[in-house]
């Protein structure tokens, strides 16, 4: 994970004012434009009519340093704030809090902007020796839709297939999981997962665990023609070219539905009465 300091000169939105880090608020950029990647929302904050700012911006291809971590920069100010971040954080949590802005600009990966966000938050939270309880949506603190595919099941579903809260107990699971330098084989899951594809059930089952379905790459895969592609020394898995987060329990890797879907083109659906996963395409 490669950092770039382009530190803000801004002074509207860099005060300066030092703070002690509660907590790592996750948001988004909000701008879906071509062009809108981690420099160019750095450069809208250092405008010098800008008051917004935030401590990185990610894209896929790079994180941007706007603020050192122990500066405050204004990213959930709001004229009032939810309970649970009064009694966890401040009355006014700009001053404890470190701010993430995710791109979601055209021209680039969302994919790739996730996993960048996913290895920055993880790297911060092991330096302060926090747990992913440290993680706010910007949503969490003050109401707003943000991050949107976080928050709103529409948005949620058009960049992850999942639903809104699937998908943050996904990205929790993922920072959780890049957390520890050696996962452990997860323990034997009550819950099992159907899988369908094209209205054919398939023999193996999947597993859910914190909202999220985890079916077997290789099996899924080679139902629809996929390439799986096993790299024994980085241990990991590719469909199609498409790197996923696999888990490996008992031999058999298992990665989430969407990400699969996502690397077979294929659309899916989740039917949570009898805990099936359907895959069209």
């Amino acid at each position: 994970m490669q950092i770039t300091d382009m530190l803000l000169t801004n002074k509207i939105a860099r005060p300066g004012t030092r703070i002690v880090p509660k907590g790592l608020v996750i948001h988004w950029t909000a701008n879906e434009k071509k062009g809108a990647d981690a420099i160019a929302n750095r450069n809208y904050f250092n405008k010098p009519t800008t008051e917004a700012s935030a401590h990185y911006t990610v894209d896929d291809r790079q994180i941007v340093r706007c603020l050192p971590e122990n500066e405050m920069g204004y990213h959930v100010g709001a004229k009032s704030y939810k309970p649970e971040a009064l009694k966890q954080l401040s009355s006014y949590p700009n001053n404890c809090t470190i701010g993430i802005e995710m791109c979601v600009n055209a021209d680039g990966s969302f994919a790739k902007t996730y996993q960048q966000t996913v290895q920055l938050a993880a790297d911060i939270l092991r330096r302060y020796g926090w747990g992913v309880d440290k993680l706010w949506r910007h949503y969490d603190i003050t109401g707003k839709n943000c991050p949107a595919y976080f928050v709103d099941d529409s948005y949620a579903r058009k960049y992850t297939s999942l639903t809104a809260a699937q998908a943050w107990s996904k990205f929790k699971v993922d920072v959780e999981t890049a957390l520890k330098p050696n996962p452990q084989t997860a323990q034997a899951h009550v819950d099992k997962v159907s899988i369908e594809i094209n209205g054919t059930r398939l023999a193996v089952t999947g597993y859910l665990r914190d909202g999220v379905s985890w079916l077997p790459v290789r099996a899924v895969a080679e139902a629809v023609g996929g390439k799986v592609e096993w790299h024994a020394e980085t241990k990991q898995v590719k469909v199609n070219g498409h790197d996923l987060t696999e888990t490996i329990e008992s031999g058999v890797a298992y990665a989430p539905a969407w990400e699969l879907a996502a690397a077979l083109t294929l659309q899916v659906e989740w039917d949570g009465a009898s805990k099936t996963v359907r895959f069209k395409g």
